[in-house]
């Protein structure tokens, strides 16, 4: 316990004046080793083990596909499609807006990213149709959020990584509770812009023809989640190559079909990539000493143990572990979170029940609550940014769609056949 209250102070502690996580993370783990008496080798082969994984090439691949497909001309073509989907309802735009972003999530990998490419066309053609701005980069902030739970996600390799899970398997389970997900957002935007009398004019009427007309002219941005989920599901390649795949296939289609992608633009995609790729390694490496000093002392069982012996009722525990994954969202960047707390909480959920896919979609779920939360929220910053409104009318209006998702989080807790049983029909799961 001295190990957990050192490494807990020393972290907090570098937090506190200013230290990036990253680093915060790294020199918490050469206090532990210096008074662990440990070697100070012990924290280069641990970083070296690491990145030396060919999984993690899946993590820069993606984020270089999703850039490209963003500048590539997919986003505008997927707009369009979804338009065509919604068709006059009420709140026309703001259901366009989720629709969307649940599409451009199967291409993405990143909420951010999908809060950044819908929410720059979506929220000034809301504001435009007399769509308060905070209402606007509310809904874009939290239908953004869905790019992490619907595959390919990001987050869901690291956790996959960091709890030695099946990414395949992962990917799997979070197609039905990214779809739950975007029906309760789609469920509740129609109410409130049907209380609010938010209306859109320039919807064309939904019909066969106009569905048919914008699902051709967007085919081959519906075309890639096909090539890229289906040929992982399909076994056809592993998620590192499927990366690659995406890569391919966003270069060819903005090079050669839209020729909307020049030097200039593939450049900034690849110095883009490079840095976003950059903080993530540096948070995986000095996460995984972290990690390996808590279970080197035990940590994690001492925090299971302590969890089970306080709270007796499993039912308690889950819903202790979903508030403190709410929580803690809210003020730690999410692939922090996945590698410091995974494996602190993964014997805890197990313990109860939760299968370790489950609890990872249940995390990554938590995370993209976390995405539209304040203080730390990203996607809201975004969202504050392309609305010209102030964070706190959006963080106010994206509350009370967070409500929607935390009951989505509730039940793929409670109710496991939600996360668990397609990959249990296709084989990932005994």
């Amino acid at each position: 316990m001295e190990m957990a209250i050192l490494l807990g102070a020393t972290f907090i502690g570098f937090l506190l004046i200013g230290v990036p996580v990253a680093i915060a993370i790294g020199l918490a783990s050469v206090a532990g080793l210096l008074v662990a008496d440990m070697p100070l080798s012990y924290l280069a082969q641990t970083a070296y083990t690491a990145v030396d994984e060919f999984t993690i090439i899946a993590v820069p691949m993606f984020i270089f596909a999703g850039a490209l497909m963003e500048k590539g001309g997919l986003t505008e073509r997927l707009i369009a499609f979804s338009r065509s989907l919604v068709g006059p309802a009420p709140g026309g735009l703001a259901s366009v807006t989720i629709v969307a972003c649940t599409l451009f999530a199967a291409i993405s990998g990143s909420g951010p990213a999908t809060t950044a490419a819908i929410g720059s066309i979506m929220i000034p053609a809301m504001i435009s149709e007399g769509y308060g701005k905070g209402f606007a980069g509310g809904i874009a902030a939290s239908a953004g959020g869905i790019g992490v739970v619907i595959p390919p996600s990001i987050p869901m390799i690291i956790y996959g990584i960091t709890s030695e899970t099946s990414i395949t398997g992962l990917f799997i389970a979070g197609v039905v509770p990214g779809i739950l997900l975007a029906a309760a957002l789609y469920a509740l935007t129609r109410v409130i812009c049907g209380v609010k009398g938010y209306r859109s004019s320039d919807i064309e009427s939904r019909s066969m023809g106009n569905i048919l007309r914008s699902a051709w002219h967007a085919k081959w941005a519906l075309l890639a989640p096909f090539i890229i989920l289906g040929g992982i599901y399909m076994g056809v390649f592993t998620v590192t190559e499927a990366s690659i795949v995406a890569v391919f296939y966003a270069l060819f289609t903005g090079v050669f079909v839209f020729r909307s992608i020049t030097f200039k633009l593939f450049i900034d995609c690849v110095i883009y990539s490079a840095r976003i790729a950059g903080t993530v390694m540096l948070v995986l490496t000095t996460g995984r000493i972290l990690g390996r000093l808590l279970s080197i002392f035990e940590i994690p069982q001492l925090v299971s143990g302590a969890i089970i012996e306080t709270v007796a009722s499993p039912v308690a525990v889950i819903v202790l572990i979903i508030l403190l994954l709410i929580f803690v969202g809210m003020w730690m960047e999410t692939l922090t979170q996945i590698i410091i707390l995974t494996p602190l909480l993964l014997p805890v959920a197990e313990s109860v029940g939760i299968h370790p896919i489950q609890f990872g979609i249940m995390f990554t779920i938590a995370c993209e609550i976390g995405y539209a939360t304040p203080p730390l929220g990203v996607n809201l910053f975004v969202a504050s940014e392309i609305a010209e409104e102030s964070l706190e009318k959006i963080s106010k209006s994206a509350a009370m769609l967070e409500l929607a998702e935390i009951g989505v989080l509730f039940l793929v807790a409670f109710v496991p056949a939600i996360s668990l049983a397609l990959p249990r029909a296709l084989g990932f799961i005994n």
